[in-house]
């Protein structure tokens, strides 16, 4: 279960893990941007899955606090150590380049393959945990069912 958001309207510091419904509930309900952007997300989502690829899912940024107006979704995904783009079809491409999920999801889409070295990994997790005023925040990790 997501913890209540701080007096900044930030999720407390730290990881913290939610299913696919949870963060739909949560994030995506309160207005009408953000039933939009969840849409978004949905949509992201899928296509990340139909590679039988996606191995865990990060969310960090507006989308996962109070603001009602967020600018766009934050998403890092982690894939299989086989993933490969080349073998995707091209609609699925699309996630994978960061310029078209900007433009296709406004969304700021990082991957990385999970044989990634755990540690930078924990850095990048660090590094989205510092908002642009540089205060702490929660991300969330995505349940990937």
């Amino acid at each position: 279960m997501l913890p209540a958001f701080n007096h900044d309207g930030n999720l407390p510091e730290g990881l913290h893990v939610a299913t696919e419904d949870e963060v739909y509930e949560r994030f995506a309900t309160p207005s009408a941007r953000r039933q939009w952007l969840g849409e978004q997300l949905r949509s992201l989502v899928a296509l990340a899955k139909s590679t039988g690829q996606l191995a865990r899912m990060f969310l960090w940024g507006s989308f996962v606090t109070s603001k009602e107006v967020p600018n766009d979704l934050d998403v890092l995904l982690v894939m299989g150590t086989e993933f490969a783009i080349e073998a995707l079809p091209l609609q699925t491409q699309v996630v994978f380049d960061h310029v078209q999920a900007r433009l296709r999801f406004q969304a700021d889409v990082f991957w990385t393959k999970a044989s990634i070295d755990p540690q930078v990994l924990q850095l990048w997790l660090d590094t989205y945990q510092t908002g642009k005023d540089f205060t702490r925040r929660g991300i969330v990790e995505v349940v990937v069912a």
